[in-house]
């Protein structure tokens, strides 16, 4: 069961995120297009380091491929190709040309001019790219007559010759090389005759092992590109440019190409860094803080101190000339013959995030002492190296065996607390749970290594001059739990091996069964310890031999980094009762790219544990954008079509096509825009926005999960209804274990997805998804570079059952009711049937303000719409208008549920104001017999669905005379003042006849609301059978809470006396500003509450925002009558437990149960902060009644009599 936020949930971020960033209120209310609950995440630093060292300046890898030679050169070519002046080459390697002395076609050089020996040298399985520039877009290709040594001058230098790649030439090397001879480890100096497009391929044959142990020149073929062949095989598909013969082989010109483009830009270890690491950066958004670092960087002045290793700091974003800058370094930096002292350049790296001035990393603002500091800020560290070090060491005490000594105590914000132990690691949760780990990965018995460096930078308190606990406030992940200002290290391996293998050797590191090879300079074993200190950086490592596992490398960190920033979840289950394919749904959001992730976990039937693996999620997701089954709603407004461009309705295909002329000059069609939406990504990053997950971000709209749904009781239709006869056995094909399972959730990627929720362990694998046509028009937004958030698809589905099939005899249908919540003035229904073979033939109806004409009386639907059977036989949606209509008014509809033909528009007559999600109240046969709602100003709307006599028409009206059931109130502060009603009710039965109405007050959309001290009030009120005045607050009778730490307590229940009172209602002032913004949960014989207390910080980093979950008695709103929560910390609720009505915590996202035992209850609550469980990944232990209640309640009430 799942508690949905409302209206105030989903604005919430306008108020929040505004007020604390001081950006300027709107004067009106509208609904935000931000999430909710989260305050604007604080961009992370990223320090990127290169390996500046003589070894990068190779053409070959790995190490050691030509005996007795180390700066041996593919080609003869001139200064100043790295540094300006300087030709650090020895010796340059044969062509097998056979010109000159000694210079056959030998094993030494077939060898070298392998790809699969020689891992950098020209591969034809992959198509060469030019380097990428700052701005995305790429260089211009290599011209083959003409290639560049490099294709970008060092600094204080200018681009060197070129070479024409397609003639023999001839050459006696610029300055002192030589050429290396074939027959011995020796070289020759003489002019000699060569082809410079030559490779070598691995052909196999007899006693040909591989190519790396091949020992005869036999086993490889000689390949030169030249004009005289016209074809070339294609040996993968990655080679796109290959299309002679249908796209199986290729032509000479695209061979050429290819070579030319390698040579240029990719054919040294320092081309291809470069190249990796501008693509790999290319793809990344401007809200990153990234500096720039080399390992034998002298002393520089950085912001006004003198820095040694980096090369330039932090800058306030990664766009525009920021984000220039760091192309330059990256592309132009000089390099050396200097060594490999990874330890002090790890050091310094470390040193510069100790700063604490202006000019240092934490400012706000780089150099405006003014601005701030972000102590919530994430730093990390990149280092790529192709070696292994030498060279001095870090100083102290950072040069000491660090990880293997236990750490101090750390104590965060919250009150956790957590210690490094050389054997794991010992932490303690907000309420005091311990729990120690085992984990051996880190520690070693060697000082002064690059993994002591990398676990002191990590384990230190990098602004300890924040003394005040309250600031150790980093946000934690599942791979860092470090809460204290740190520096998490990132390393990438080039062509380097060591002696462990991080593929398989983990495990046995963890358990302590195998120990850290020990390093020493120039050591195998520095391999080991690059990964080492990754591990101990909580970061990770990754090892590269070739330009394409480079930049993947690279990119795979970046994303990496990128998922540990600005993430939330909500949480959702597939069944209320614990069973044995039970499941827990987290759908969450990153901020920072605005993807989304929806992950399916199996609940343990015996236990009620969460599984800590997936059954799948859609992180790995994939999709062929031209064959997904995506439909919309026709240009009418009832039926589909598939959404694709040709079949967009006219004014849709204008709003695409004029929505090009943003992205000029890049040419690009409205087709191209909607190809986007559907997944393609042929245009990302030029001139589209590049999205890192197909998926669009979760941000309100809960996951559904279906199968054999729910029984609402149709069986006990009216006699003679359409279906009544046939629901038992449509039930028993819902219930069918073999029926595919499916979860619908709305995304704000334009689309209401149905995933298959069948556990697969690998991908999410969509089965359709939807575009409802109110919001086509605003799609091309989301293409837009600088997209800025809106909502889309944000409401949560309602999957129910109705008898509107065209078969009287097996009428069923499952249909699905959605909303496009806060991203438009939109509702739609689907036949979801049989999800597997959903087609356009089975989107029934949307409407919305404009469609299928203009109704001025349609909001922001943001809630869940509902649905029924009238006494007359027809089945119809029931829902509130919203908010934000235009005409202001409050009104339910009565949609035909069939066809969207609205029946009745029931208006309150109230003005400045719009109807919340209504409660339906079903009665004995299974029909609508009323509906509840309130408004934004705190009327509660009792709606009677009326059939005088048999066959007539269903009628709704007012109740209460036309009047408001009750009006929600409070004069704490002086005269009565109004309390916005923005929730669904829910409904529980009265012993005296009738039902009680749960019910809570609050909002978040206003401007005054972050800041605003109105009281706001828990009510449940008697809608009395046969009474007809409007009930009184004076009528109710007040329970008061009380607060006792982060427990609440009823310590005065009061008794109310049914035959003078209608109800109660509980204040909420214990906390200031605190109000209901979710739904209330009925379960079984209990009500839960999850309030929300805004937080009013205007510090970013500060989640002060708390929640309050109460779970009362809904007949008296009184405590229960046993324990329901874990007070002393022992995970259990037992009789050692105080007896308490609520708890509280960080602000939640919303609050799912389910019942795992005959008392047991399990809570699951995600934290709006970072997205974690409250209580852990296993949720909150509660408590519910034993035996159960014979009457159960889920979402809609049942009334027999």
């Amino acid at each position: 069961m799942n508690s949905k936020f409302s209206i105030g949930k989903r604005v919430l971020a306008a108020v929040l995120v505004m007020a604390q960033i001081g950006l300027p209120l709107q004067a009106s209310a509208t609904v935000s297009k931000l999430p909710p609950l989260v305050k604007p995440k604080v961009p992370p630093n990223i320090m990127f380091t290169l390996d500046d060292s003589g070894s990068m300046l190779f053409e070959y890898l790995p190490d050691g491929l030509v005996p007795g030679f180390n700066y041996v050169a593919a080609f003869p070519q001139p200064s100043s190709v790295y540094k300006n002046g300087d030709n650090f080459f020895q010796s340059v390697i044969g062509f097998g040309d056979g010109y000159g002395t000694d210079n056959g076609t030998t094993l030494k050089v077939a060898r070298f001019r392998n790809w699969e020996v020689n891992e950098i040298y020209y591969n034809p399985n992959i198509k060469y790219e030019p380097w990428k520039k700052a701005d995305g877009s790429s260089m211009a290709p290599a011209v083959e007559t003409a290639a560049y040594f490099n294709p970008v001058a060092p600094t204080g230098g200018a681009l060197v010759a070129t070479i024409d790649l397609t003639t023999d030439q001839q050459k006696d090397l610029w300055g002192s090389p030589t050429w290396v001879k074939a027959s011995s480890n020796s070289s020759v100096s003489e002019k000699r005759n060569f082809y410079p497009a030559t490779y070598f391929r691995y052909k196999g044959g007899t006693g040909c092992v591989s190519a790396d142990d091949a020992t005869d020149v036999n086993c490889f073929e000689k390949v030169e590109i030249r004009s005289t062949t016209s074809k070339y095989p294609k040996y993968s598909t990655d080679r796109t440019d290959c299309t002679e013969d249908s796209g199986t082989k290729c032509s000479y010109a695209a061979e050429i190409k290819n070579f030319a483009n390698w040579f240029q830009y990719w054919r040294s270890r320092m081309l291809m860094a470069r190249g990796g690491v501008g693509t790999a950066f290319a793809k990344q958004e401007s809200n990153l803080r990234v500096g720039f670092a080399a390992i034998n960087a002298g002393s520089k002045t950085i912001n006004g101190v003198s820095s040694k290793i980096i090369v330039s700091g932090v800058t306030a974003d990664f766009a525009g000339s920021n984000r220039s800058s760091f192309y330059d370094e990256l592309y132009k930096y000089p390099t050396t013959s200097n060594g490999t002292p990874l330890r002090i350049a790890m050091d310094k790296v470390g040193k510069y995030f100790l700063r604490t001035d202006s000019g240092g990393p934490w400012q706000n603002t780089i150099n405006d002492s003014g601005s701030g500091q972000a102590t919530c800020r994430q730093n990390y560290h990149i280092m790529m190296t192709d070696g292994t070090w030498n060279g001095s060491g870090a100083s102290s005490p950072a040069n000491a065996n660090v990880d293997g000594t236990n750490g101090s105590v750390m104590t965060a914000a919250d009150g956790r607390t957590y210690q490094y132990k050389t054997t794991g690691s010992v932490s303690k949760d907000e309420k005091g749970v311990i729990t120690t780990s085992t984990d051996k990965q880190y520690a070693d018995s060697t000082a002064d290594t690059l993994a002591d460096v990398a676990m002191y930078y990590w384990l230190k308190d990098l602004r300890s001059d924040w003394t005040d606990v309250s600031k150790k406030n980093v946000p934690t992940n599942n791979s860092d739990p470090a809460f204290w200002q740190h520096l998490v290290t990132y390393t990438v391996g080039l062509g380097v091996v060591g002696t462990l293998d991080p593929a398989v050797d983990f495990p046995a590191l963890r358990d302590g069964t195998k120990q850290w090879s020990v390093p020493t300079s120039d050591s195998k074993n520095n391999v080991d310890d690059l990964w080492h200190a990754a591990i101990n950086g909580h970061g990770q490592y990754f090892s590269a031999k070739n330009p394409k596992q480079f930049g993947d490398s690279l990119a795979s960190a970046l994303a990496d980094i990128a998922s540990r920033v600005g993430s939330a979840a909500a949480v959702a289950t597939s069944n209320n009762t614990l069973g044995s394919n039970t499941k827990l749904y987290t759908s969450s959001y990153r901020t920072d790219n605005w993807s989304g992730k929806l992950e399916q976990k199996a609940v343990s039937a015996s236990t009620g544990a969460v599984s800590v693996t997936n059954d799948w999620d859609t992180d790995n997701w994939t999709v062929t954008p031209a064959t997904r089954k995506i439909y919309s709603t026709a240009a009418s407004g009832s039926g589909g079509i598939e959404f694709k461009f040709p079949n967009l309705a006219a004014a849709d295909q204008t709003a695409m096509t004029n929505a090009t002329s943003y992205f000029l000059p890049t040419v690009v069609t409205g087709a191209n825009i909607v190809d986007y939406i559907r997944g393609d990504k042929t245009l990302e990053n030029n001139p589209f926005r590049i999205r890192k997950y197909v998926l669009g971000d979760l941000v309100n709209s809960d996951p559904q999960y279906v199968r054999e749904g729910k029984d609402w009781g149709y069986n006990f239709l009216p006699a003679g209804s359409v279906g009544k006869g046939s629901y038992l056995t449509f039930l028993n094909w819902k219930a069918n274990s073999s029926r595919p399972t499916t979860v619908y959730v709305g995304s704000n990627d334009g689309m209401m997805h149905a995933f298959d929720a069948a556990a697969n362990d690998t991908a999410a694998l969509e089965r359709f998804a939807f575009v409802p046509k109110s919001i086509i028009p605003n799609l091309p937004e989301l293409a837009k570079k600088n997209y800025s958030h809106q909502f889309y698809v944000d409401g949560t589905m309602n999957v129910g059952d109705a008898a509107i099939g065209a078969d009287t005899t097996a009428p069923w249908r499952m249909v699905l009711l959605g909303s496009t919540g806060a991203g438009g003035k939109a509702i739609f229904a689907l036949d979801v049937t049989d999800p597997t073979t959903f087609t356009q033939s089975n989107v029934l109806w949307e409407y919305s303000s404009t469609l299928p004409s203009t109704d001025n009386d349609m909001g922001y639907t943001i809630g869940v719409p509902q649905m029924g059977r009238m006494k007359d036989g027809t089945w119809v949606a029931v829902f509130g208008n919203g908010y934000e209509s235009a005409s202001g008014k409050a009104v339910l509809y009565v949609v035909n549920l069939k066809t969207g033909a609205v029946i009745y528009k029931k208006d309150t007559g109230t003005s400045s104001n719009g109807l919340s999600t209504p409660k339906l109240l079903i009665g004995a046969d299974s029909t609508i017999q009323a509906a509840y709602a309130g408004d934004l100003k705190g009327n509660l709307w009792k709606f009677d669905f009326l059939t005088p006599n048999p066959g007539d028409a269903t009628v709704v009206n007012i109740a209460y005379s036309g009047n408001p059931m009750f009006s929600a109130t409070d004069s704490t502060t002086g005269s009565p003042l109004t309390q916005p009603i923005t929730t669904q009710p829910q409904l529980y039965p009265h012993p005296n006849n009738g039902v009680l109405v749960i019910f809570g007050t609050g909002k978040l959309f206003e401007t005054s609301d972050a800041t605003s001290t109105s009281v706001q009030t828990l009510y449940g009120v008697w809608d009395k059978p046969s009474t007809t005045a409007t009930v009184s607050k004076t009528n109710l009778v007040q329970q008061t809470l009380a607060k006792s730490g982060g427990y609440y307590s009823i310590p005065s229940p009061q008794v109310i006396d049914w035959a003078t009172k209608r109800g109660w209602y509980m204040t909420l002032n214990v906390t200031t500003s605190e109000r209901l913004v979710t739904d209330p949960i009925i379960f079984e014989d209990q009500v839960i509450f999850t309030t929300i207390i805004p937080g009013t910080s205007t510090d970013p980093c500060i989640s002060d925002g708390l929640s309050t979950t109460l779970q009362v008695s809904p007949l008296n709103g009184g405590p229960l009558s046993y324990k329901t929560i874990d007070t002393n910390g022992d995970g259990k609720v037992t009789s050692s437990d105080t007896m308490v009505s609520g708890r509280q915590s960080t602000a939640t996202m919303g609050t799912t149960i389910i019942r795992t035992g005959n008392r047991n209850l399990k809570i699951f609550q995600a934290a709006s902060r970072d997205g974690t469980m409250i209580g852990g990944s296993d949720g909150v232990n509660s408590r519910a009644s034993d035996p159960i209640p014979t009457v159960r309640l889920w979402r809609q009430i049942t009334i027999r009599e």
